[in-house]
């Protein structure tokens, strides 16, 4: 199963060999299906959920849609609260977002026996609870800080280049990069321009991105969702292209499922590869800029609409 430990659970952290098997006997083996719930929104916390082998994902509404903000994979486990707070109730409905999902779950019936019978491992799992809320906690205040950082931002402009350049300021404070820029399509689905921009040495303020020549583009707009490219592994045809980055992550600004902007971030500063938990932050704030883009597009239209009725209907009357 993926190479899974039962040992290298953090829930289980510090534990001898010998718990760990007195841990495991209360474990009951589930396979669930893609788009099943693990946990439905106020059922009752009755379990804790290790994951085996899969991805489960948890939605929140964003911009009148329901948008995926965490995804939990191999190792984590989810549903800790049934062991800190007796008869509460899910706040969020997870999800099954893999194929296939395996899991282990411990009952809270099973968990109480554990607390009676072997009360020093329970307390052990207690600690690497605590901990692991901790740490979850600030990676979800972080991305929840830049929703809604970006979002009351977001509300408040309507010049899209000025906001443009405040949103790359907060998205590098969450995912600092050496090279970021925000396009929109400028009315032209073959060309993005480029509003702002930092870092990159040949793409600047008002760069015209043009479609047809660049593959890399391409492939996004053919595949409609978020790609992360690796220099490492870049087709041939990419190499020649002005981004000049060992790893990129491109998330397209969609309305009505067609892409008029773009949010590209080049080369972490950490020096790792861009991740799935990044996507999900970028996807999330393109769908929060989506609405901007299409005002000012109405608003670009209406204005040559008067324009045109000036120039060419008034001095006719």
């Amino acid at each position: 199963m993926n190479g899974f430990k039962l040992e290298q659970v953090s829930l289980f952290q510090n534990l001898s060999k010998n718990e760990l098997k007195i841990v495991s006997d209360f474990l009951i083996d589930k396979k669930y299906l893609r788009g099943e719930k693990i946990f439905k929104k106020n059922a009752v916390r009755d379990k804790v959920i290790i994951i085996k082998d899969g991805l489960v994902q948890l939605q929140t509404e964003i911009a009148d849609h329901q948008q995926v903000v965490a995804l939990f994979k191999t190792g984590d486990f989810l549903g800790e609260m049934a062991f800190l707070a007796q008869q509460s109730s899910h706040q969020h409905t997870l999800e099954v977002a893999s194929q296939n999902l395996a899991t282990l779950e411990l009952s809270v019936y099973h968990w109480y026996k554990i607390l009676q019978k072997y009360p020093s491992i329970a307390q052990q799992i207690y600690q690497n609870i605590a901990l692991n809320l901790k740490n979850r906690l600030d990676h979800a205040n972080n991305k929840l800080v830049a929703l809604f950082a970006s979002g009351q931002i977001i509300a408040s402009y309507t010049d899209f280049a000025q906001l443009s350049q405040h949103l790359i300021e907060i998205v590098q404070k969450i995912i600092p990069c050496q090279k970021i820029l925000i396009a929109s399509d400028g009315q032209n689905p073959e060309r993005f321009v480029v509003r702002a921009s930092f870092g990159f040495n040949k793409i600047k303020n008002h760069t015209i991105l043009n479609i047809n020549n660049d593959p890399l583009l391409q492939n996004v707009l053919a595949q409609k969702n978020t790609q992360i490219f690796s220099k490492d592994n870049w087709p041939i045809e990419y190499k020649n292209l002005s981004y000049d980055t060992k790893s990129l992550i491109v998330t397209p600004i969609k309305i009505a499922g067609q892409i008029t902007g773009l949010i590209i971030l080049g080369d972490k500063l950490n020096g790792r590869a861009f991740s799935t938990n990044n996507q999900i932050l970028l996807d999330a704030i393109a769908s929060q800029l989506a609405p901007v883009i299409e005002e000012e597009q109405k608003n670009a239209l209406e204005k040559s609409s008067e324009d045109l009725k000036r120039v060419y209907i008034e001095p006719l009357l």
